[in-house]
């Protein structure tokens, strides 16, 4: 990569007045996570060519990295404006929006992009993100199965899809698609820590317990996975090891008063 980018910034020195190398320089900035400099770069080729959509694209996802989220769904529009059929620019501006807070405008972009490319896997995981952000769980379950549907290899997919369905209160399916969560990526903490909840809440402790320790394995400054784990082994009678969880949970995020209040209470009990 650093080659190429070398390359780019040489052309760009020998040819000024194309966009080309500078559009290519800010994508390749943008990858090694040099977005000062990928927009410095993205804006160059913005001027040099603004009816074209693609350097508007790059700059808009630029700008979004940076938590520029006006000048984003600026940019995205305008890509939009120029290719309206632009179905991942639809899905941009939808994310863009939704990080800005308007969801109704995002689900409004996501079934546009969805209109358009009706098989987009990532569109449809990404309206019932928002969906469910508005309250409706059981259109955005419809979404994420059409999504699973499509991209049935995606961890990200089904971990959102147990995330529904455990909030609908359908637990079995909600350790169905943790489990295939995991199966697909093992290395998923959040994965491990939720399955654990959902076999708690069906009475599996042992199993829990062993899903905790995997995901506090796997990332062991995860708060709520040791706080989890933390009252699994209160719940098994293991008040000391539950006490210890308990303390790594509230030093990794001293604000959470549950954390705290859970270190005082079993460290009375095991010591009245």
């Amino acid at each position: 990569m650093e080659g190429a980018i070398e390359d780019y910034r040489n052309a760009a020195r020998l040819q000024p007045e194309l966009y080309e190398p500078h559009f290519y320089l800010g994508a390749a900035l943008e990858a090694i996570g040099e977005v000062d400099g990928a927009i410095a770069e993205d804006r160059e080729a913005v001027r040099l060519r603004d009816d074209l959509p693609e350097p508007h694209e790059n700059l808009g996802a630029a700008l979004a990295d940076n938590g520029d989220l006006d000048g984003a769904i600026s940019e995205f529009r305008t890509v939009i404006h120029l290719q309206p059929d632009n179905a991942d620019a639809h899905l941009k501006l939808g994310y863009a929006l939704r990080a800005h807070g308007d969801v109704d405008s995002a689900i409004a972009e996501y079934r546009t992009a969805l209109r358009l490319a009706p098989k987009f896997a990532q569109a449809h995981n990404n309206l019932a993100l928002a969906l469910k952000a508005e309250g409706d769980l059981k259109g955005a379950i419809v979404e994420y199965r059409e999504a699973e549907r499509l991209q049935p290899d995606a961890a990200s997919i089904h971990y959102n899809l147990g995330v529904a369905l455990k909030a609908n209160g359908d637990l079995d399916g909600a350790i169905t698609e943790y489990r295939e969560a995991i199966r697909l990526q093992p290395a998923l903490s959040q994965a491990h820590n939720n399955l654990g909840t959902v076999l708690r809440e069906k009475g599996s402790l042992g199993a829990a317990i062993a899903e905790y320790r995997e995901a506090v394995r796997l990332k062991p400054d995860n708060a709520l996975a040791h706080y989890n784990l933390g009252v699994a082994l209160e719940k098994r009678g293991d008040s000391r090891g539950a006490l210890d969880e308990y303390r790594e949970a509230s030093r990794l995020d001293p604000k959470d008063p549950d954390y705290r209040s859970n270190v005082d209470r079993v460290f009375w009990k095991l010591n009245q």
